[in-house]
């Protein structure tokens, strides 16, 4: 790598653009040069990687902010994945810029109000209360209830906070699905959504095996939204309770399914299917296919 990106290199998540680069010294032949010889790796048009950093979400946000241009903030889902989202895992890159420019593989809001913004490790993100008012629109009800309950509970919001951001952010879209969602009381709390699929949670909780989350969300690149039964966020790896008769009932439903998955294994999970008739008759067998999974990732004994 060449010295003089370095210091850029290490404040900034392995990141650095072009106008940088050029900056620091380097001629636009010398920095080509080093994309060449994979010394650089593109990110985004004009933004590149050290191949020696890590791939964090925090690289990804300040990359996608960093080619959207000087007015960029990380947000909606990206920044409730930045802020901390229990149970929750974004692989969107999403920001709010006051500008037209638009870059393939970033979603991008165009706002009239500039939005209200905190820094995250190294990050401009928006606020909290900025962040919920804009996520109501890009998500549903059921999950942006879950989040307001885990943010409000823990003190990441106020509602005193998400009534002045409101007041401030009149005809915003948001906002009518954002007062429904604290207006109902729709506020979740995790609970398995059938019997089958809290039996197949209970069974993998008594067998001496790591423990699970339940109902993890997962914002794919293409904006879809995945809740999944039981799972391994840390080691992306999933296990769903499949219904028959819903499969039989409705042949969107077997193809949905079928899309949802080969989504998820694109995405690098690894996704374990069962039914309740397993559960229920060769529940060893269930458990054995877990404990092997995880004993080829090295994950148990």
């Amino acid at each position: 790598m060449h010295l003089l990106l370095d210091p850029l290199l290490a404040t900034q998540h392995g990141l650095v653009t072009r106008h940088q680069a050029w900056e620091a010294g380097l001629s636009h032949r010398q920095i080509d040069h080093l994309l060449v010889r994979g010394l650089l790796i593109a990110v985004h048009r004009g933004v590149f990687r050290d191949p020696a950093a890590p791939m964090t979400l925090d690289q990804r946000a300040l990359a996608a902010v960093l080619a959207s241009g000087p007015t960029a903030t990380a947000s909606h889902r990206l920044a409730v994945a930045m802020a901390g989202m229990r149970n929750y895992q974004c692989l969107l890159s999403e920001v709010t810029s006051g500008g037209r420019r638009r870059v393939p593989g970033i979603v991008s809001h165009r706002s009239s109000h500039p939005p209200e913004q905190t820094i995250i490790r190294g990050v401009p993100v928006t606020s909290a209360a900025r962040t919920a008012v804009d996520v109501a629109t890009v998500v549903s009800k059921a999950t942006l209830a879950m989040w307001l309950q885990t943010w409000l509970s823990s003190r990441t919001l106020t509602f005193e906070l998400l009534d002045t951001q409101m007041s401030l952010l009149k005809g915003h879209a948001g906002i009518p699905r954002l007062r429904a969602a604290l207006d109902d009381r729709t506020l979740l709390h995790a609970e398995a959504d059938s019997i089958p699929e809290a039996a197949l949670g209970l069974l993998l909780g008594r067998s001496q095996l790591p423990p699970l989350t339940l109902h993890h969300v997962v914002t794919m690149p293409s904006g879809r939204e995945y809740e999944l039964d039981w799972s391994y966020p840390r080691w992306d790896i999933a296990f769903e309770m499949d219904g028959y008769g819903v499969h039989l009932r409705s042949l969107d439903a077997f193809d949905n399914d079928r899309h949802r998955r080969n989504e998820l294994e694109i995405e690098g999970w690894t996704v374990l299917n069962f039914t309740r008739r397993q559960v229920e008759r060769r529940p060893a067998t269930v458990v054995s296919q877990v404990r092997r999974l995880l004993q080829r990732r090295g994950l148990v004994d």
